[in-house]
């Protein structure tokens, strides 16, 4: 089970909006309290309760193991596990939960976790779900033979939380890491030649500094600091009988037998993983009965034992479910935004200006989609394709209703094409904004001259070696690059202007790169609501006046086991064969972040302006 946060790495630009009057926030709070229909305190413990003599309650059991996905993958890759992926995407477990919600012959839901990882922002958003099945008056169970902070958070919404007596409970508090990548460029004979516009802005310093400066080092405590808030009061709200106090207490501990979670209220329950199924259908809502692998839908199985069946797995993705009635498209924007290059934009991974637009052409052509809802998870990356995919969304939201919902982040590029949206919603732990502009160049000359390469420059022109990569900016040169970095800015400032108009009451006090959580970013007017990807589709279908049937399309498609092939020999891989396997080496919190540093110097060799966050955050 993995560590509290898992890793990011930012690459955002903030803007800001000038003269504004301060936007109405329509906020939820980051946890909900308990139903009334399900007090707290009537939170059933281990004594037995008799089963009553009427209906058989039907529970549903929905296991959840590996990572959670932001979208359905089609298939795994490995040696070990070749077959169709069973690993859970959010999308599927959004519209599961739904249907839970919504099923009359259910009485209740248990959620199996099977070292089980998700983020702080998933975590918030299945936690609203769990939130409205009690409110429909379904009692929710939760069970993993250990905790983090995220499936603790997760499971805090739950009527019932079951662990092992032995197992371990880890709530540490919040710990964010910044890597510092200028002596390991120092030691590649390598310079990062970096200008920025922006006092916030600390996109460039994972390249350029050994530290965090000061300015940059108070948006980072800022995000900690919020982030931390938001699992105390969480869990406060949550739990029947702690405090603040208490909850805080208990993170002070930090690492805890489940025995003693459950003295101090963490926990309601005590047992093995053996016992748990019968305990639950003896005693959980007076008695049930459990529904195996429950998910109000049943997908044909697919039989790898028949080569006929493998064939047609290498030959043709998953069937992507078609639309028999009025749906909402859901376009997945998450990695690194980067322009269009032979094979990038069948690079799920990462942006392209290509795969966004066949995506959207995709929505607007179907018409029983009547909506697009944006899913961006994303640090930001080259600043022409950030603009480019703006106007594709853009024109997109003037043909069917565009909204955006943010992920674990949408900052620099990735709040830049969020302003295409008409509205916008964050996540209580999203980190926005960084509204500013950084660019530069890694500078080769000291590597050549160290394996003794010599390189005679002929040039003719003032600016004709502006970009050349032997040797550092010259005045001029930094004089021309932020001329043209400012103009970008100002063009970034614009397109929030022109989305969030009268929203943000001073553009200054939210631009030049400044880091905001979700709940931070609601109320200074970065976003419109606090909420969840599931409240968005809701509101979407609300709007096209499509509430009360509709199905969701996920987009990207899932790929064919043959596509995945293609990508797992890198051939559509962004980074050299050696550098992939020096990162798989790296530990799992520490591989993202660096492999994001590298693609991020990819970008800097084809785009000189970014707009990016700070690279090389580490949340664990």
């Amino acid at each position: 089970m993995s560590r509290p946060f898992p890793h990011l790495f930012f690459a955002a630009l903030l803007t800001g909006v000038p003269g504004a009057a301060a936007p109405v926030c329509l906020a939820r709070a980051a946890t909900v309290a308990p139903a009334t229909t399900l007090p707290a305190k009537a939170l059933p413990a281990a004594p037995a309760v008799a089963a009553t003599n009427g209906p058989i309650r039907r529970v549903a059991r929905i296991t959840l193991e590996g990572r959670l996905l932001e979208y359905p993958s089609g298939f795994n890759f490995s040696l070990f596990n070749l077959g169709p992926n069973r690993r859970p995407a959010l999308t599927s477990l959004i519209q599961t939960l739904q249907r839970a919600a919504k099923s009359a012959s259910l009485s209740g839901v248990y959620l199996n976790l099977r070292s089980f990882n998700l983020s702080l922002t998933q975590a918030q958003e299945i936690g609203e779900l769990l939130e409205r099945i009690r409110k429909t008056g379904k009692r929710v169970a939760v069970y993993s033979p250990d905790f983090d902070t995220n499936t603790y958070l997760l499971a805090s919404h739950a009527n019932t939380i079951i662990m092992s007596g032995h197992g371990t409970f880890f709530l540490p508090g919040v710990e964010l890491q910044l890597l510092f990548f200028k002596n390991l460029l120092s030691k590649l004979y390598l310079q990062a030649d970096m200008v920025q516009i922006g006092k916030y802005k600390g996109a460039q310093e994972p390249l350029t500094r050994t530290s965090a400066s000061p300015a940059f080092a108070g948006q980072v405590r800022g995000l900690v600091n919020s982030w931390y808030a938001q699992i105390v009061n969480a869990i406060a709200a949550d739990r029947p009988n702690m405090s603040r106090h208490q909850v805080e207490a208990a993170i002070n501990r930090g690492i805890m037998e489940g025995t003693t979670a459950k003295k101090l209220g963490l926990v309601n329950q005590l047992l093995a993983r053996q016992n748990v199924n019968a305990w639950l259908e003896k005693h959980f809502d007076g008695g049930c009965v459990l529904i195996r692998r429950w998910s109000g839908s049943t997908p044909p199985p697919v039989n790898l034992n028949s080569p006929f069946a493998l064939f047609q797995l290498l030959g043709a993705p998953p069937k992507h479910t078609r639309a028999t009635k009025p749906a909402i498209a859901v376009i997945c924007a998450r990695g690194l935004i980067m322009d269009d290059s032979p094979g990038a934009s069948e690079n799920d991974s990462i942006i392209t200006p290509a795969r966004i637009h066949r995506e959207v052409n995709a929505a607007l052509h179907n018409p029983l989609v009547k909506a697009i809802v944006l899913r961006v998870d994303s640090p930001g990356g080259s600043a022409e394709a950030s603009e480019e995919i703006w106007r594709i969304l853009h024109a997109a939201g003037k043909k069917k209703p565009l909204t955006v919902s943010m992920g674990s982040e949408a900052a620099s590029g990735g709040y830049y094409i969020s302003t295409a949206g008409a509205q916008i919603t964050a996540e209580p732990g999203t980190i926005a904004g960084s509204i500013g502009v950084v660019g530069g160049k890694i500078v080769l000359g000291g590597l050549f001259a160290k394996i003794g390469l010599n390189v005679e420059t002929f040039s003719k022109g003032a600016n004709a070696g502006l970009f050349d990569a032997t040797a550092p900016f010259t005045p001029q040169e930094r004089a021309f690059v932020t001329h043209l970095m400012r103009q970008t800015y100002a063009l970034f400032i614009r397109r929030v202007l022109e989305s969030r108009g009268k929203k943000i009451a001073h553009i200054q006090q939210v631009a030049r790169g400044r880091l905001f959580s979700g709940n931070r970013a609601c109320k200074v007017g970065l976003v419109d609501h606090v909420g969840s990807l599931a409240g968005v589709l809701a509101a979407a279908a609300r709007k096209a006046h499509i509430a009360g049937n509709y199905q969701v399309l996920v987009y990207p498609r899932a790929k064919s086991l043959a596509q995945l092939i293609r990508e797992k020999f890198g051939i559509q891989s962004e980074l050299p064969p050696g550098l992939q396997m020096l990162l798989t080496g790296l530990p799992r919190s520490y591989r993202r972040p660096a492999t994001q540093m590298f693609q991020m110097v990819r970008v800097l060799q084809r785009d000189e302006v970014l707009l990016a966050a700070p690279i090389g955050f580490v949340e664990k």
